[in-house]
């Protein structure tokens, strides 16, 4: 009998193994930002140049870095549902800033490490891990722009016939634990999204033109060539530019953002393999059972 119960102990951890799945996980990560110069008319007398100009608003222009963790215990019910949420601004291009929140089943950080010449940024990262739980929701979202820059283009001066690239290289990965099955409240997604913008004004001096470079890998959404239970990475360099033709100096903006989404959702009830696991240790007993009978008769 001693073994049969070793059997059936065996039979429910295989049981609680199988049950046992990966997390939902995204991260992007920014660094190495550069500021190319061209000169489009070498014979114009100007030289090439670009000026920064002093934002020194913190709410309005600099870093924003914002996001959220979520943990709803199922089934729904608005008394389960355990949300942290945060947003932390920084100075443009003068402050280092992070932030993070955290609930029992998921978490989000980020960070920017601003850099020393007042022109951006030397890194920034967004993570994020939404962790399967049986029973549960469990969600994260967050999200780090820098510079925010609105309808007005002031971040910087560019001189007549100078063309400025911006470009910055980019990490970036997501992956999920597991595929949904048919009847069961089963489901994993993760995302990552990086953009990075430059704009300026057009020689009328008042036209807006815009040149936007993004890239955005995900698992598990409709339509994903991985549906699930699985991961897609990126890594390469995003570059964007602006051209000022113009014979006068004009003015210019860029901002980059970097967005992660995520979530894991497990039903309480039990799957399939776990019953077959338990009833397999049931049928252990039984025959036991039986050849005790053979034997006392």
């Amino acid at each position: 009998m001693k073994l049969v119960r070793k059997a059936l102990v065996a039979a429910c951890l295989a049981a609680a193994a199988g049950s046992v799945f990966a997390d939902a996980q995204s991260t992007t990560t920014f660094g190495n930002l550069k500021i190319t110069l061209i000169d489009l008319d070498p014979n114009d007398g100007i030289a090439a140049g670009i000026s920064f100009l002093p934002v020194p608003q913190k709410f309005a222009d600099g870093a924003f870095l914002s996001g959220s963790a979520v943990t709803w215990v199922t089934p729904d019910g608005w008394e389960d549902l355990h949300a942290q949420h945060t947003q932390k601004t920084g100075a443009w291009g003068s402050s280092s800033v992070s932030t993070g929140v955290h609930t029992a089943t998921a978490s989000m950080s980020a960070s920017l490490t601003a850099s020393a010449d007042g022109h951006g940024f030397d890194a920034l990262n967004v993570t994020g891990v939404a962790q399967a739980t049986p029973g549960h929701l469990s969600s994260f979202r967050g999200e780090v722009r820098v510079p925010v820059y609105g309808a007005d283009l002031r971040y910087f001066t560019l001189s007549a016939n100078t063309q400025v690239v911006f470009s910055v290289d980019v990490s970036m990965g997501v992956s999920t634990g597991f595929t949904p099955v048919s009847g069961e409240l089963r489901n994993e997604m993760a995302s990552a999204y990086a953009s990075l913008e430059v704009a300026g004004l057009a020689a009328d001096g008042y036209t807006q033109l815009f040149d936007l470079q993004e890239h955005e890998i995900s698992v598990g959404y409709p339509g994903d060539a991985i549906p699930s239970g699985g991961s897609s990475s990126w890594s390469g360099v995003l570059s964007s530019s602006f051209s000022n033709l113009g014979s006068e100096e004009t003015l210019g903006a860029f901002t980059t953002s970097a967005l992660i989404e995520g979530q894991s959702l497990i039903s309480a009830v039990p799957e399939p393999s776990t019953y077959a696991m338990l009833l397999g240790g049931l049928g252990l007993i039984g025959a036991a059972a039986r050849r005790r009978r053979n034997v006392a008769a």
